[in-house]
């Protein structure tokens, strides 16, 4: 029976209460979520470390550093005119202001075109910190793709065994597979555990020319689905490609992947080779470097622990170790923040509108660039994220 006065608990109530008495900041309650939700043990560490708290104390340090350097600089507008305030009360922040981490170009010096030494020194710190910034958004969304999957695509010609690979990394015959060219039309995807890395595997149809409508509907999403990706297995058949490294690069360039996105060549039907067997396996593990290649046979599995061992290294470069170097971006809302942030940053002291050297839209700059930060950790403006934050918590977390 029920008990008066008591209720289930909503989706994430528990958590939303310990963000509401200052428990966990609002990074700290989306590693909690992402721990949750963590298929694979790469995702369950990055989710741990922000939950500890690792991101949300690095928003912190830059939110505490900003607070400084706007402190200074309003002190600096109220008392650089007031004879009774000494200069040594005006300049006694430079050492609290200090930048450290990021070089910082000398031109950065001269910006506000103030001749006070306090003032020079929060531009020094603002450019510091924006280019701190700036380099945690480039960090090729390793974060991101840690926690929401690796998209990775199998391209190549019809007929050469993609399917045939996609059931076996699956361990399930998730495709179909037929020795009638075209079989695959649309795209099928399914997550993976690769090594403990995230992997959203998709198959495709066989790249060609094709006649029918319905082949050629699939051919177009094989092509979009390639230009997306993050990950390319290339797949040819090893009983066509001469065993020399220009030919793999070659047969490789037929397929037109995406310059800039990581591939991994698959020669599959080893188990058909003749003669040129151990010559084709010597060019595979000699090189090309990029992309890597390697030789497998759908049919009898040879070569699969080698494939597995060479998508683990390129998940690994793609997603990092969520364990070491300073904390990933995890969320999408993140980056928008930071990237209003920095912009705000870099209009600090640089006269947009007429307005160069005036110290009171310096100081409105950097309030904006606070703000941004704030709604990061939600310690500003978080009643509009926080229901879309807890409703995807479990019931009673």
């Amino acid at each position: 029976g029920r008990l008066p006065g008591l209720r289930p608990a909503e989706p994430g109530e528990f958590t939303r209460r310990a963000f509401h008495h200052g428990k966990l900041d609002l990074t700290a309650a989306e590693g909690l979520r992402d721990l949750i939700g963590a298929e694979t043990e790469a995702q369950r560490r990055q989710a741990l470390r922000q939950m500890e708290g690792d991101l949300g104390q690095l928003y912190q340090r830059w939110s505490h550093t900003l607070t400084q350097a706007l402190a200074h600089l309003e002190a600096y507008i109220d008392f650089s005119e007031d004879d009774n305030v000494e200069e040594e009360v005006l300049s006694q922040g430079e050492v609290l202001l200090a930048p450290c981490h990021v070089p910082v170009p000398s031109r950065a010096l001269s910006l506000l075109g103030v001749t006070s030494g306090c003032v020079p020194s929060v531009d020094v710190t603002v450019r510091a910190l924006e280019q701190e910034i700036r380099g945690h958004l480039r960090d090729g969304r390793r974060g991101e793709l840690l926690r929401g999957g690796v998209r990775a695509v199998i391209a190549g010609p019809p007929n050469v065994g993609k399917s045939s690979l996609f059931n076996l990394l699956c361990q399930r015959p998730a495709a179909i597979v037929s020795p009638t060219a075209g079989t695959t039309r649309d795209v099928l995807e399914v997550a993976l555990d690769i090594g403990g890395y995230p992997l959203l595997l998709g198959d495709t149809a066989g790249l060609r020319q094709a006649t029918d409508p319905v082949e050629r509907e699939g051919v177009t999403r094989a092509r979009h689905r390639l230009c997306h990706a993050d990950l390319v297995l290339a797949v040819l058949d090893a009983t066509s490609v001469p065993p020399t490294p220009a030919a793999l690069r070659a047969a490789l360039t037929t397929l037109d992947p995406p310059p800039d996105t990581p591939c991994v060549l698959v020669l599959n039907k080893a188990d058909l080779l003749g003669g040129h067997r151990g010559s084709l396996s010597a060019t595979c593990a000699r090189g090309p470097a990029e992309p890597p290649a390697t030789l497998v046979s759908c049919k009898t599995g040879e070569g699969l622990e080698s494939l597995l061992e060479l998508l683990t290294q390129q998940l690994a470069r793609l997603c990092g170790d969520p364990l070491l170097g300073s904390p990933s971006l995890t969320q999408s809302r993140h980056s928008r923040h930071l990237g209003a942030c920095a912009a705000a940053l870099a209009r600090f002291g640089r006269g947009d509108n007429g307005d160069s050297g005036d110290l009171a839209v310096a100081a409105e700059r950097l309030r904006l660039a606070r703000r941004e930060l704030g709604r990061i950790t939600g310690h500003v403006g978080a009643e509009d994220v926080l229901d879309i934050i807890f409703r995807d918590f479990c019931v009673g977390k």
